[in-house]
């Protein structure tokens, strides 16, 4: 029985879709050399061409300019809504710290090279200061101290031991150590 029935299903298919191959009749189509037309006539054709190849770019044409408006809506949309949930986000209190956290992270490591590098050459350059004024420059040492608001303190003034050339030698090494702490802390910064 299903096989009858198969049968007369594909029989009435093909009933039902022959007529419509007989239907469709092909362009006729008539090739006629160029020097067999007049002026007139090939001028038409000629003219009947450009408007066909026109009017198909400017379908096209008109399709990317609507494809372009279309993108264009939807890329507006977009941001709009990204902003709007963004500046939502960013006022809440979570929004604020996540805000901070990406700041951090695009430039915390920045800030803490410079602020490293900054105290590297606070501190150096400090400590070079009070050295060389120990070593070269005349100071002045108390001697007696009669009690703490007691006056007259006595201070003795102790110069140094090093002669010009020594001061020389010496001054020469802590600019080149100040030079060195200028590189060091530009290296720890960039």
């Amino acid at each position: 029985m299903k096989k009858i029935l198969g049968l007369i299903t594909v029989m009435l298919l093909v009933v039902a879709f022959a007529p419509s191959t007989y239907a469709q009749v092909p362009d006729q189509k008539i090739t006629v050399n160029t020097s067999d037309l007049t002026v007139d006539q090939l001028a038409k054709i000629k003219a009947e061409a450009e408007v066909k190849e026109l009017s198909k770019k400017l379908e096209t044409y008109g399709n990317w300019v609507g494809v372009g408006g279309e993108i264009g809506d939807a890329i507006k949309e977009g941001l709009t809504a990204v902003v709007d949930v963004a500046d939502k986000f960013g006022n809440t209190d979570v929004g604020k710290f996540t805000m901070v956290m990406i700041a951090w992270k695009v430039v915390g490591k920045d800030i803490v090279q410079i602020l490293l590098g900054l105290l590297f050459f606070t501190t150096f350059v400090t400590t070079l200061i009070l050295i060389f004024r120990r070593i070269v420059l005349p100071r002045r040492i108390k001697v007696e101290n009669p009690g703490f608001f007691k006056y007259p303190k006595k201070y003795e003034i102790v110069k140094t031991e090093l002669d010009s050339e020594g001061v020389t030698i010496v001054t020469i090494v802590f600019v080149i150590a100040f030079l060195l702490s200028i590189w060091i802390t530009y290296a720890i910064m960039f």
